[in-house]
């Protein structure tokens, strides 16, 4: 898109302190509908307004969730499999917007519309100053005058909340619960797998995992060694090498699960199976590498995850208390 949209996106910003969704998740080059994989969910269903999920009185339709995935997916190319993910996302990340904003206003946290309003008007006197209407503004990022409405208040709210919340305090004993996620440690891992069929079935699924849960005690109880099951259980190309990966890090190369399995090992500790799109796992930790990074060395990323699970726990809270 070679709009003046596009061109006025960190203009506005910077200058009007808007955040809105379409900056948060960042605004790509669109097209038509079919540049996003989105024309299988749009054709899905002839009422557009279908309500996909209520929360709190507030109903989340298919009309929001095909624009913010206008706004967000941008002209990737999507598979089915992906497609339905990103749906999928979409959606739960509104439910957790709804449910986040709920909770700050129980306690008085919320922007109130005053402030909401103030954004706003901020926003339409830059796109004024750069010729440019509100309607347009509103049609080529994809929302309506109300979805644009949420955002801002769900912005201002959330980041208000985490400015009162990530003081130095609570990032260092953040850091401190948690420092292998953080400050660059590195496990020397060994894994022994068992492959699943591609058609696999939960039945086989439980099988394996029961067929590990064994190897694992007779491990525990020295009836044979790690080395000895590795060699004969095992179906990965490291089977011969004791199940040996080397050196990995907090952010990769493995399966997130892998790597969080492994990384709540101690010193020789063997996991439980733990499942990957390769099977089933027994990790091992050979040796563990630690660090001398401290908390404000890392600050940016403690942030960063420090809000993503402070948000989860709000909508943890919110189950628990909903099933009460």
């Amino acid at each position: 898109m070679t709009s003046p949209t596009r061109r006025y996106i960190f203009a506005i910003s910077a200058n009007a302190k808007i955040i809105t969704c379409w900056l948060t998740f960042g605004f790509l080059s669109l097209t038509t509908n079919h540049a996003y994989g989105l024309q299988e969910f749009e054709a899905a269903e002839s009422v557009s307004s279908k309500i996909l999920a209520t929360i709190n009185g507030q109903a989340i339709t298919r009309d929001q969730v095909t624009r913010d995935l206008l706004r967000t997916v941008g002209d990737r190319q999507l598979s089915a499999i992906e497609n339905e993910k990103a749906i999928e996302l979409t959606i739960q990340k509104l439910i957790n917007q709804h449910i986040a904003i709920d909770f700050l206003s129980n306690r008085g946290l919320a922007a109130n519309p005053s402030e909401v309003d103030f954004q706003i008007e901020n926003l339409k006197s830059e796109l004024k100053r750069m010729d440019l209407s509100f309607t347009e503004f509103l049609k080529e990022t994809y929302q309506t005058s109300d979805e644009l409405r949420f955002q801002t208040k769900w912005q201002l709210s959330w980041e208000r909340y985490l400015k009162n919340k990530l003081t130095d305090e609570f990032l260092k004993s953040y850091f401190e619960r948690s420092k292998r996620r953080f400050n660059g440690t590195e496990i020397k891992a060994a894994h022994l797998l068992i492959k699943l069929p591609a058609n696999n079935s939960q039945a086989q699924e439980e099988r394996t995992n029961q067929q590990l849960l064994e190897i694992r005690k007779q491990v525990l109880a020295k009836t044979v060694s790690w080395q000895e099951a590795v060699k004969e259980h095992s179906e990965a190309p490291t089977r011969l090498s004791g199940g040996s990966i080397g050196w990995i890090a907090r952010e990769g190369p493995m399966a997130p699960s892998f790597t969080n399995a492994a990384f709540q090992l101690s010193e020789n500790e063997i996991s439980l199976p733990v499942k990957t799109k390769f099977g089933f796992h027994l990790i091992r930790c050979e040796a563990i590498r630690d660090s001398a990074l401290g908390w404000k060395d890392v600050r940016t990323e403690l942030e960063k995850n420090a809000a993503r699970d402070l948000l989860q726990a709000i909508v943890k809270q919110h189950k628990i208390q909903k099933a009460n």
